[in-house]
């Protein structure tokens, strides 16, 4: 058993067994949470909305669900929401959600946290800033425990064939991950000298790596770097995106395995005509295409998000300007 799953199998046969005695079952799953724990989801997302047939899926911010909830929410919806400790406005989603009849589930990085004694249920994940370090932990974050709910929920409710190959892909991606990060050391070292000075940033991706597109951008860059970063679909980078790019806009795009690698490498070569200071990091160049095709493209993030930190740490070093460093956050009202 992959370190975590019996954890989601415990709690995730209650679920079930609590929509079971409920008139038409589980219909909805919306994901809650803030910021990167929002971001988080949405490999779990992406999967259940490209596979499921049964469940309509969902992901909202937090204080959003608690002033706009949306109508479905009621006995027969899941909300996971999600927090390390207990960020204020999730804590009150969760509570929201009880009050209008969801089942809920509060991942969290604490057993005593506000947001697991809130919900119905909770499952713990690893949460420590150096996880990305130790390959071992690579799908133990919130990113992989969501979306072991996810295949799992496709295998309960729309009777997925894929699920063993998702566990097997799971089982490879810590010697994936560890390889690509070992390899990669010197490629990040020399990342920081690079763009050290840039302080505006794009960043593309596709399908599921989009969490790490919103991460790095939101996460890594503004919060963590205290530098302007746009996150942008490559898809959409064509439709207005594309117009700001020169010669020393500093770009980073995130290669996908999988059906959306197209739109990527469409965004790559216009890249190559017209940008010059880009860099980009290739899921498939790490590994990523060794697992089977029919789930390879759900783990993209689970990838490219702790190789881009990887990345971004190095260059945070190099401009002494520390990951955990905050202007605003944690130190006053807002």
């Amino acid at each position: 058993m992959i370190k975590g799953m019996q954890e989601v199998i415990d709690v995730m046969e209650k679920v079930k067994a609590d929509f079971e005695k409920v008139e038409g079952g589980l219909k909805n799953v919306i994901f809650v949470a803030c910021g990167g724990s929002l971001a988080s989801s949405y490999p779990a997302r992406y999967l259940l909305n490209a596979e499921s047939t049964n469940l309509r899926v969902a992901g909202y911010n937090s204080n959003e669900f608690v002033y706009a909830t949306p109508k479905c929410v009621g006995k027969n919806t899941l909300v996971i929401c999600t927090s390390t400790k207990a960020t204020a406005e999730t804590v009150d989603a969760v509570v929201k959600a009880r009050s209008l009849g969801a089942v809920t589930i509060g991942l969290t990085g604490y057993a005593d946290s506000l947001t697991a004694q809130s919900a119905q249920y909770f499952i713990t994940y690893y949460h420590a800033d150096e996880w990305y370090q130790d390959p071992t932990l690579v799908h133990c974050n919130s990113q992989g425990t969501a979306l072991k709910i996810a295949f799992w929920l496709l295998k309960e409710y729309d009777n997925y064939a894929n699920y063993d190959k998702a566990l097997e892909a799971f089982e490879k991606m810590p010697e994936i991950y560890g390889a690509a990060y070992k390899n990669l050391k010197p490629a990040a070292a020399k990342f920081a000298m690079t763009y050290k000075d840039d302080t505006i940033w794009n960043v593309m991706g596709s399908g599921a790596a989009w969490e790490a597109v919103y991460s790095d951008a939101f996460c890594f860059f503004q919060e963590m770097q205290t530098v302007h970063c746009v996150p942008i679909h490559s898809g959409e980078y064509f439709h207005g995106a594309f117009e700001t790019t020169d010669k020393d806009l500093a770009i980073l795009l995130l290669k996908s395995v999988g059906r959306t690698r197209y739109l990527d490498e469409r965004a790559e070569k216009f890249l190559d005509q017209f940008a010059g200071h880009h860099y980009v990091i290739d899921a498939k160049e790490l590994g990523l295409d060794t697992l089977d095709e029919s789930v390879a493209e759900y783990f993209n993030a689970m990838l490219i998000h702790p190789i881009t930190k990887q990345f971004i740490a190095a260059m945070g070093d190099v401009r002494m300007h520390p990951m955990s460093y905050r202007r605003y956050m944690w130190k006053f009202d807002y």
